[in-house]
């Protein structure tokens, strides 16, 4: 098998399962009442909500010729090499003062450079081309294309078993990749749009992985030189297996794709904050405590899913006659127009008192989502056990994975959550069979 260049690496490669990352020690100056002017750190907390934190003893305070009209929740922290942001004031005394930033990043000012890297949070170990890391060979490198630039996503050298078993037993976060973004035509381009790039990509690794993977770092290069830097406050799930439509996928070009294609949707304004909703009632639906939350959220992506394909892209319904359709309705149109398959073939997972009771999986999720919600004295049609339950969760996340995919223009392999399986075992989407 081919060998593609070395592998990136980011320094912060160097930090362990959560432990917070130095951004910057030294002087820094925080307007208040007055200028404080101090000596500390600012670092990355990396135990989930993450933010970035500063620690620092003041050196001296001076009066301003203005009034600020700051208080302890609207101050503002100066620091060489980035742009002045709003922060929180934990505490403050005549020799030393903490806090956290306000806003969700903290960058220098945009620039032309040549590339951009960046450094990925939990994103599980993905197939890829092989490269190599001060001699060391391994299979870690996916690449693809959005619009004229191109982004490379290599796996850290030592994410290997040992790595992947410590971050689930401790639940844990840590920098697993490191990415780079550069056009195409190897031409500089201005960092204004590299925050929109990353928040796609995450959304799209999000999806991949069935819970929250972010991008907490973004590094620009002119030359040798670091002109742009840029800390996100991500949104992280902390580290555990979920299983997914792309959990036993071996073939890398699958990925590349389907990346580039969500990426691609989500530059449009109706697609991406609906996307984005889908996908954050997807990770609910795989992460909630009660399996009862679980279907709610599963029915809540598929009535959206509905109206996304029905109403938007074919307009197959207007609003009034979707919202007349029963919702169950609505969702087999859905899936017959996405040609994905159901009816009393997928009921196999059930005894055969349920399957004589109900017609398909969608009258399950449908009928388990009212069982809860409008919960009656009278008798119900069927009493649900705990494995009934988890079955027709993994039914109706099914028909979610399957149209998100179909709405973006996959066409490639997926993992039928219905069936067991190991790596490698995958199926083609239904509407690209023969």
């Amino acid at each position: 098998m081919k060998v593609v260049k070395d592998a990136i690496y980011s320094k912060y490669f160097n930090y362990d399962i959560d432990e917070d990352i130095i951004i910057y020690e030294g002087r820094f100056c925080i307007y208040l009442d007055k200028k404080y002017k101090c000596n500390g750190i600012i670092y990355y907390k990396m135990i989930p909500p993450m933010s970035v934190n500063f620690e620092a003893s003041i050196i001296n305070t001076q009066d301003e010729d203005f009034d600020l009209a700051l208080d302890y929740d609207n101050a503002i922290l100066e620091v060489y090499g980035y742009k002045p942001v709003y922060i929180t004031i934990n505490t403050i005394n005549d020799s030393n003062i903490d806090g956290y930033i306000n806003d969700n990043n903290m960058k220098s000012k945009n620039t032309y450079v040549e590339y951009v890297d960046f450094d990925i949070i939990n994103l599980n170990q993905l197939p890829g081309k092989l490269i190599n890391y001060e001699n060391k060979l391994f299979a870690g490198r996916i690449e693809f294309e959005i619009n004229d630039y191109k982004v490379v996503i290599d796996k850290r050298y030592d994410y290997r078993k040992e790595l992947n078993e410590e971050l689930k037993i401790k639940s844990g976060s840590i920098i697993t990749h490191v990415g780079r973004i550069f056009k195409k035509d190897n031409t500089t381009f201005k960092t204004n749009n590299v925050e929109d790039i990353l928040d796609r990509i995450s959304t799209s690794l999000s999806f991949m992985c069935g819970r929250y993977v972010d991008i907490c770092l973004a590094n620009g290069y002119h030359g040798e030189k670091n002109v742009y830097r840029l800390w996100r406050e991500a949104i992280v799930t902390p580290f555990k297996f979920v299983p997914t439509w792309s959990d036993t996928i071996a073939n890398y070009h699958n990925i590349e794709k389907y990346i580039s294609l969500m990426c691609k949707k989500l530059e449009d304004s109706y697609y991406e904050p609906t996307i984005k909703h889908i996908i954050d009632w997807y990770i609910e639906s795989q992460n909630n405590i009660t399996l009862e939350n679980n279907i709610i959220s599963v029915q809540i992506a598929l009535e959206t899913l509905s109206y996304v394909v029905l109403v938007e892209l074919y307009d197959l319904l207007d609003e009034q006659e979707f919202d007349e359709n029963s919702t169950s309705k609505n969702i087999r149109m859905l899936l017959d127009i996405c040609k994905i398959p159901y009816g009393q073939k997928e009921l196999y997972l059930f005894d055969d008192w349920i399957r004589s009771k109900f017609d398909d999986g969608i009258d399950l999720v449908i009928y388990f989502r009212n069982k809860i919600v409008h919960p009656s004295r009278k008798g119900h049609k069927a009493n649900l056990s705990v494995d009934d339950m988890w079955n027709i969760i993994q039914i109706g996340t099914r028909y979610v994975e399957l149209a998100l995919l179909y709405v973006i223009g996959y066409k490639g392999e997926y993992s039928n959550r219905l069936k067991y399986r190991s790596y490698g075992e995958v199926e083609l989407v239904p509407w690209n069979q023969v």
